[in-house]
């Protein structure tokens, strides 16, 4: 039986991470998919010309950058656009994600198709590219707070800690509803009002687990890729000699350890929909009609999972 709002209602902590399981366990063939689709390419491009320019730069700076002329010809073309792609790649992974989920929602608990991802995923990308240059703007303006002694920069440290809690719920909320452009922004406030440390809190907690099953695989990425990568070192070993083959076989393995952020950015669409139920209730009158004519709406919500 479909469900309205199968993602819509509120959750604690422990049924944040159950319900986070339970999708992913469901649905992860989809967004392994959908990750090698449309977030690898972006890896896969900037790791391999990233792989010089970084080898380049790390070894300038470990050489003292004082030393050199002109420090800005650090920044050659091939490493800003390693860097623009890798960036890139955090905007299509949160994207592809949360549309997944917003699809399922919208569907009554269907999974969605790859190609009903990609048919909206153009759209939603370039407005989160959007809004990542405006968060990159308003991080320089604001660093300039850090200028004043002591005070400055304690503002700066706290306000960013604050400010990092919240954008993780910007880019969801941006990708799931249809908000004009720079609305996302005081919707995002108006969610968190009065629950930013527990969002703090549902970061940590997805943060850990996340950490725990990127290990394990990363001991066994690090076995193959990230032992051997000490060999590409430059003989005298140091961090100012980083090789090209040595960013490469490293950016490779990154690109499977990056599988598991699907835990961090399902969870946090999770709260999303739980914070978005608590402060909203959407869904609140639909599940009234459901109860009213008999059904079980909580084992509905876990069948579609």
């Amino acid at each position: 039986m479909q469900t309205l709002h199968p993602l819509r209602r509120t959750r604690d902590f422990g049924q944040t991470i159950s319900d986070t399981v339970q999708f992913l366990k469901v649905h992860w063939k989809n967004l392994i998919l959908l990750y090698l689709i449309f977030v690898v390419p972006f890896l896969l491009i900037g790791t391999l010309l990233g792989a010089s320019s970084f080898s380049a730069f790390f070894t300038h700076v470990g050489s003292r950058i004082s030393s050199i002329d002109n420090p800005l010809s650090l920044f050659t073309p091939q490493f800003i656009i390693a860097i623009v792609l890798l960036s890139l790649s955090f905007i299509a992974y949160l994207t592809v994600v949360n549309l997944y989920m917003k699809l399922f929602e919208e569907n009554g608990g269907i999974a969605p198709t790859i190609s009903d991802v990609g048919s909206r995923f153009a759209g939603k990308f370039f407005s989160n590219i959007g809004y990542l240059f405006m968060v990159f703007i308003i991080m320089i303006l604001s660093a300039f707070m850090a200028i004043i002694p002591i005070v400055g920069i304690l503002v700066y440290m706290f306000g960013a800690c604050y400010v990092m809690i919240c954008l993780s719920l910007l880019f969801p909320i941006n990708t799931i509803e249809e908000n004009p452009f720079m609305n996302s922004f005081s919707r995002m406030f108006y969610l968190i009002k009065n629950r930013w440390w527990y969002t703090f809190g549902i970061v940590i907690i997805l943060g850990l687990i996340y950490y725990f099953f990127a290990a394990v695989i990363g001991l066994v990425t690090n076995l193959i890729f990230g032992f051997s990568s000490i060999n590409f070192l430059d003989q005298k070993g140091s961090f100012s000699f980083m090789t090209e083959k040595y960013f490469l076989v490293m950016g490779l393995s990154s690109i499977i350890q990056q599988v598991f952020y699907l835990i961090i950015h399902v969870g946090i669409g999770m709260h999303y929909f739980s914070l978005k139920e608590e402060k909203d209730g959407s869904g609140l009158e639909d599940r009234l009609e459901q109860l009213g004519s008999g059904g079980n709406v909580h084992g509905q919500i876990e069948e579609q999972y």
